[in-house]
């Protein structure tokens, strides 16, 4: 709600004014609004005003200030000594004793005398006992030894167990007590450089990169603080938001109590651990290694000795004899610095020494080969000249660093390799644990991803990507292919391209979601199949009706799934099943000139699928003029028909042997008075044509199917079955798709007119007896297949020797007889003629004959004979040889 303010002018403030007023203790007093108003065009202050000022202006001087802070801090310290009280943790109070440790030596030297060297003693051991107390009690309360010493989880025997044993064992030697216990103060004492010399100077690195294995304690504990830290963090702003009025504390206890309950990812744990231990390690090395692979020149010796050699110059005079000895002195110790008296090349270490004054023969000289050395290879060492008796004594002395530079170099090229072996070694590492946790779960998603835009109806084996452990990235995984199996088995074949183009990720993608695409025009074999007697189903199993109706939906889509088709629609107690043949585009080539108008008129020379198509004057005429698809010129279209039908008879058999629902035939709420019980029975209804695939719905719900005159004909088929009392009824468009031999065992039953068209379209069945025994399938004794593999492999090897060799096929129609379906053609075809006493007298015959079918004779021959009784069985004049279809 916006709040509009009215700018307040003189007079409209005036009139805001209370009325009232206020009148003073004291009548000799002016009241406040007196004293506030004006007078004579000057403002009256109030003593309180006064007062108030001159508070001020105290307050703002630099005393009143110290003071007023004096006071705050005096308040704050009284609080404290009052009513503090100090808390630490136990991981706080471990942190500050690591850091002692850490700290604890170099600061006793630094700022304390030799008295204190006992109490930091004290400190020394009682850190080292903590350390080993808590490595003991790590070891027994946060391992699993459930599965034996061999196979032990948690703390016992891990990476941290052996960095901590390492930092414990690395204070031994400055426990004096237990040092000296063990034997190791002597020894210790020698390798730390009481001994002068290049293995006490790597003793004492050693000592260092030792106690350096300490830090790593500081890597753990330093986990628990920052976590500690940020649960406080949270808290805080939590509490703000309580005091601030934008949550309740209910709702911030709730809140807490899901955060609480939520752990930290695996992934997220299992790489913080590599890349810890990764640090860890890397920086030990290079603690232990760098120090190793330095060098540097000791060029301490040689200034001690020419200084030394400069005092001898002063004090030897004119003592030739004692100067000379002195200079091979000098000379032979110089010698005595490289090994061997030579560099690496066998170059002298002095090449050049100068004795001023000059007064003795052989002291001074110059290596040959001095012009040869680099001017960085080569240092000179003059001493300040000294006055005495009229001259200046000095020695200038030049050395050959070249055996020191060649070493430093090759240090220097190894501890570039090693430097750049830890890189890579890292970066591999890194990048390895990163690909395998994260990086490589990634690529599996969008693989799938784009496998599915590509593809969507194709049931992907998803088994085959690598998979990444038991890490929330494979469960994400394990999401997206359920997902996409869900918008597979949700949107169907006719939400294709609905998945295809909102899922499509490569070429930039689209973010935004539209499953409301443009339709197109598809050529497909509809079916259409219903539970007769739903509505007593309904009624009297109440809460049952779902089972019900899933046991009746697992079996028409098995079947008709393993029979090349896909379920569009489940609406209940119908489905709308379909074999997609493809888009107007995929079959353009079968195209076929679009009809002439006399054509129409006859309805001959069609080039659709069937030469009278009752459905022509339902397409547009604008539809039309794009020509039809002549669907028999498709190759193997035979094949996917015969498979529709097979799928769909298969579906009958499977009703009446499934156990499931054979249960329900003796349920007492479906038999009433039934004594046969409830025989549960479907209709089917066949048709092929074109449909408009594409979405139906908005973006609140979307449906994918397929609309057009087509699909309505198969419900229409379906319909027509409880009328003529078949199980099944097929369109001449879908006949004339079947191969002969499926052709062979279908029968015509009669030839109809339907709403809208005035096209005559011959109709067919193919017979089924229902009830009756179909045995239980098993799958061979010594098959290495289970039976739905072996159902699945004789629908992809199908061929139409089926129609004589399945048993499924040969039982349903085992009452169609050879003699029964002549008798019944010689009654349809007077029936047709118009010769109906001859029509009646043979579909009377014919229904006799199939007395023992499931309604105790044949449903076309009494459909026909009901249809002729209508006219007294007389055939009217008008009579064409067809009848219009009275069921929708």
């Amino acid at each position: 709600m916006k709040v509009f303010s009215m700018p307040m002018t003189n007079e409209t403030e005036n009139n805001m004014i209370s009325p009232t007023r206020t009148v003073s203790a004291d009548p000799g007093l002016l009241s406040h609004e007196e004293l506030l108003a004006n007078y004579d065009g000057k403002r009256r202050r109030t003593l309180e005003e006064l007062i108030t000022k001159e508070q001020l202006n105290r307050m703002n001087s630099p005393k009143a200030q110290v003071s007023l802070w004096l006071k705050r801090v005096r308040k704050r310290v009284r609080w404290f000594v009052d009513h503090a009280r100090i808390k630490i943790s136990y991981g706080d109070f471990m942190m500050a004793v690591t850091i002692f440790v850490l700290f604890g030596d170099d600061v006793r030297i630094l700022c304390f005398p030799p008295s204190a060297d006992g109490v930091f003693a004290f400190f020394v051991s009682l850190s080292f006992i903590l350390f080993a107390l808590e490595m003991i009690l790590y070891f027994w309360a946060k391992s699993d030894f459930s599965n034996g010493i061999f196979r032990v989880k948690g703390y016992a025997f891990s990476f941290f167990f052996w960095l901590d044993l390492l930092a414990v064992l690395s204070m031994v030697p400055d426990v004096d007590w237990l040092a000296s216990a063990l034997g190791l103060q002597d020894s210790l004492m020698d390798s730390l450089g009481t001994k002068a010399g290049k293995a006490g100077k790597i003793g004492a690195k050693s000592s260092r990169v030792i106690r350096m294995a300490r830090l790593v304690r500081l890597v753990k504990l330093y986990k628990v603080t920052s976590q500690r830290s940020r649960e406080k963090q949270k808290l805080d702003d939590l509490k703000q938001l309580v005091e601030s009025g934008h949550f309740s504390h209910d709702e911030i206890q709730e809140y807490l109590e899901k955060s609480s309950a939520q752990k930290q990812s695996k992934v997220g744990a299992e790489l913080s651990d590599i890349i810890t231990r990764r640090v860890i390690i890397a920086v030990l090395l290079m603690l232990c290694i760098v120090p190793l692979l330095t060098y540097s020149s000791p060029v301490d010796d040689e200034l001690e000795a020419t200084l030394f050699l400069h005092e001898t110059n002063i004090h030897a005079g004119a003592d030739c004899e004692y100067l000379e000895r002195s200079v091979n002195q000098f000379r032979s110790f110089m010698g005595q610095l490289v090994e061997g008296g030579v560099g690496l090349d066998g170059d002298p270490f002095l090449v050049s020494l100068q004795v001023y004054p000059p007064r003795c023969e052989s002291i001074n000289f110059v290596d040959e080969r001095l012009s040869e050395l680099r001017n960085e290879s080569m240092r000179t060492i003059s001493t300040d000249p000294v006055s005495q008796d009229g001259r200046d004594y000095l020695v200038a002395a030049t050395f050959n660093l070249t055996s020191y530079m060649e070493r430093e170099s090759l240090s220097s090229v190894y501890l570039m390799i090693f430097v750049l072996f830890m890189l890579v070694l890292l970066s591999t590492q890194f990048t390895g644990d990163a690909q395998k946790l994260v990086l490589a779960p990634i690529e599996n998603m969008m693989a799938i991803v784009n496998m599915v835009a590509a593809d969507p109806l194709e049931d992907f084996d998803f088994k085959s990507l690598p998979r990444t452990g038991d890490y929330e990235t494979h469960v994400v995984q394990l999401a997206i292919e359920k997902i996409t199996a869900l918008l597979r088995i949700g949107f169907g074949v006719a939400g294709a391209e609905i998945i295809s183009s909102n899922m499509a990720v490569e070429g930039g993608g689209n973010a935004s979601l539209n499953p409301m695409i443009p339709g197109k025009r598809v050529y497909a074999l509809f079916g259409f199949c219903d539970i007769l007697s739903f509505d007593l189903c309904t009624e009297k199993l109440e809460d049952e009706i779902m089972t019900f109706v899933n046991s009746v939906a697992r079996i028409v889509h098995d079947e008709v799934t393993r029979w090349g088709g896909t379920c569009n629609k489940n609406l209940g107690n119908a489905f709308l099943m379909v074999w997609r043949i493809g888009d107007e585009a995929a079959l353009a080539d079968f195209r076929g000139v679009a009809r002439r108008a006399s054509e129409r008129s006859t309805g001959s020379n069609s080039n659709n699928s069937d030469g009278n198509d009752p459905l022509h004057y339902l397409v547009p005429r604008k539809v039309v003029k794009r020509g039809s698809i002549d669907l028999r010129r498709i190759p193997g279209l035979d094949v996917l028909s015969d498979k529709a039908l097979v799928g769909f008879l298969k579906v009958i058999v499977e009703i009446n042997r499934d156990l499931q629902l054979l249960a329900y035939r003796n349920d007492p709420r479906l038999c009433g008075d039934n004594d046969d019980g409830f025989l549960l029975r479907m209709g089917f209804g066949l048709h092929a044509g074109w449909a408009i695939e594409g979405a139906v719905g908005s973006l609140q719900k979307v449906d994918a199917t397929y609309l057009s005159p087509h699909v309505n004909m198969a419900a229409r088929m379906e319909a027509a079955t409880r009328q003529f009392g078949v199980a099944i009824l097929i369109t001449r468009s879908f006949f004339k798709l079947l191969s002969e031999s499926a052709q062979s065992h279908c029968r015509k039953v009669d030839v109809v007119t339907v709403k809208g068209s005035n096209v005559p379209m011959p109709i067919y069945t193919y017979d089924t007896f229902q009830n009756q025994v179909f045995p239980q399938l098993r799958a061979p004794k010594y098959s290495s297949l289970a039976l739905e593999d072996i159902l699945s492999r004789q629908a992809e090897n199908y061929d139409a020797s089926a129609w004589t060799s399945d048993p499924d096929l040969t039982q349903l129609r085992c009452l169609a007889t050879h003699q029964f379906k002549k008798t019944f053609e010689k009654g349809l075809s007077h029936y047709l003629g118009g010769r109906w006493d001859f029509a009646r007298e043979q579909l009377e015959k014919a229904d006799k004959m199939m007395a023992s079918n499931d309604i105790g004779g044949d449903g076309p021959s009494r459909a026909i004979l009901k249809y002729m009784k209508e006219y007294n069985w007389v055939c009217p004049a008008s009579w064409q040889g067809h009848r219009p279809l009275t069921s929708k």
